[in-house]
């Protein structure tokens, strides 16, 4: 999908992450919670990296893996490109990040980035995308590569997130596959 020039993060030492059924099925259990008001999207997804390498930044949280030996969970964090220096993927420990709240009252920090709906949003498509990442069979860099290229910095309102599903599903690489759309 990608020339050489894309670095993407190796799973830590001794890591175990979640396979694409897996992953779909946490999206579809985690939409539910979010649909009856028991969990917020942004609370859920969104994280501050307080102790980032060159300064702090504002992220997706996307995947988590577990550390065998010492039960450590570690998260795929995506930096966000317009908060912060770079659009970036990297493995950071769970430890080292913060939510939105843990941000406001320990670093004073607000968040920056999409609102609630948008997440819920993003969300719904990614839900979607892991369909087609199950049915597909796609690696674990496939996976990265799909979350590296994501336009999160795009996708400013719910109706913009409604809009570039047309466009995404539309692209050769999900030819013949059709979401279902709540």
């Amino acid at each position: 999908m990608f020339g050489a020039d894309l670095h993407l993060p190796s799973m830590p030492p001794n890591t175990v992450g979640g396979s694409n059924v897996e992953t779909l099925r946490r999206l579809g259990r985690e939409l539910t919670l979010i649909n009856n008001g028991e969990l917020a999207a942004a609370d859920a997804y969104r994280l501050y990296h307080p102790t980032a390498s060159t300064r702090p930044c504002w992220g997706y949280s996307l995947e988590a893996a577990r550390e065998d030996i010492t039960n450590e969970i570690v998260v795929l964090f995506r930096s966000d490109e317009n908060y912060s220096y770079d659009r970036a993927l990297r493995w950071v420990p769970l430890a080292e990040l913060a939510t939105r709240k843990q941000a406001q009252l320990t670093y004073h920090m607000q968040e920056v980035g999409p609102a609630e709906d948008v997440v819920h949003e993003i969300l719904g498509v990614f839900r979607d995308v892991f369909e087609f990442a199950v049915a597909a069979n796609w690696s674990h860099e496939k996976r990265l590569e799909f979350y590296h290229s994501f336009p999160f910095e795009e996708m400013t309102s719910k109706e913009a997130v409604i809009a570039f599903r047309p466009v995404l599903f539309g692209c050769s690489a999900f030819e013949d596959f059709v979401p279902e759309i709540e």
